[in-house]
């Protein structure tokens, strides 16, 4: 009877060693990704990008397409995804619906459907003009007329302002107008921008929050995690019974050498 006891107390041994070990790997993920999501802020894990081919392609996340852009003397006007560059330049992370974009002596004028960004040549932003400053909404594409004159075509109908894009008048639909058309983006830039636009999908943040709660393995990830936690309590709960036993068996002894001394 003895042996079978010990036989079984043998065995919860093993998986108590081989529990632990599991759970020891599981609790290191959570121990790290905790203390370091809780210092996001100061470890800047929001605005640092994951830059790993392989764990981007875990993530689907798929090379962006730069196929056309505007002209301008020398420099590209590019929308990849939501994101509007100037030539390798980041100009917005929120671009949409690129209409157009027209260089003037200091700065660019990018029309977007709700927008007008003018920018330097250097991609800074000077100011964002809007329905505030009297543009109209809907614009599908931008000219650029004499004397700096600016002529846009909206759902509306068409517009002509000055360089200054300070006053806004609605005109009759124009004999002739030489719109901006896009062209296709040179082969080097458009790989650039397609590279470093999927470079800043991914940030450092998300990744530590899906190892942390084991999403990052995908729908089973979250069950792994749980699985810890139950590894854990299966450990308390043997350790402490492997304890007692011990604790006993000990007693046990100690009876039967003083049992021994006394006969």
């Amino acid at each position: 009877m003895d042996n079978v006891k010990k036989r079984k107390l043998k065995s919860l041994y093993i998986w108590h060693r081989y529990a632990g070990i599991v759970a020891a790997l599981l609790a290191l993920v959570l121990a790290v990704t905790g203390i370091a999501l809780n210092h996001t802020q100061r470890l800047q894990l929001d605005q640092t990008f994951v830059q790993a081919d392989w764990l981007l392609n875990w993530y689907d996340i798929e090379l962006p397409e730069a196929k056309t852009g505007y002209q301008l003397d020398g420099h590209w006007v590019t929308q990849v995804g939501g994101k509007l560059y100037l030539d390798d330049t980041l100009v917005a992370e929120d671009a949409s619906d690129l209409a157009g974009a027209l260089a003037f002596t200091h700065y660019v004028a990018v029309a977007q459907s709700a927008q007008i960004r003018l920018l330097t040549y250097e991609g800074e932003l000077i100011e964002t003009l809007g329905s505030m400053h009297g543009v109209p909404s809907g614009i599908r594409q931008i000219a650029g007329k004499a004397n700096d004159e600016v002529l846009i075509d909206t759902y509306q109908g068409y517009y002509l302002t000055d360089k200054d894009f300070l006053t806004w008048k609605k005109i009759d639909r124009p004999v002739s107008a030489n719109w901006v058309q896009a062209q296709a983006v040179p082969e080097q830039l458009r790989v650039r921008l397609s590279q470093q636009t999927r470079a800043q999908e991914l940030p450092m943040e998300r990744v530590f929050l899906d190892l942390h709660s084991g999403r990052i393995l995908g729908p089973w990830g979250p069950w792994v995690m749980d699985t810890a936690a139950l590894l854990l309590m299966f450990l308390a709960i043997s350790g402490c019974w492997i304890w007692m036993k011990q604790l006993f068996r000990k007693k046990r002894r100690n009876r039967r050498k003083s049992a021994l001394l006394t006969k």
